[in-house]
């Protein structure tokens, strides 16, 4: 599954990763460690949709792949 992401660099070097579609922020010492980051918040926020049976939220996820974004795969 793909998801929309957007990402930052901060003042430090850092970078912040926000996802709008899965309503998280995360960050990372590096680009990867922030990516690293984003796959395992995307990844806990989409077996809990799972567990919950949220069937509405999923199908409204997987329509994200067709969208014009930059996605992380999870």
């Amino acid at each position: 599954m793909n998801i929309p992401i957007t990402a930052f660099q901060n003042d430090d070097g850092s970078f912040t990763i926000v996802s709008n579609a899965l309503h998280f922020v995360t960050e990372g010492n590096t680009l990867e460690e922030a990516l690293k980051n984003a796959r395992e918040a995307a990844g806990c926020h989409i077996e809990g949709l799972e567990k919950a049976g949220d069937t509405e939220e999923k199908s409204y996820l997987d329509g994200l792949d067709h969208s014009l974004n930059t996605f992380i795969t999870v």
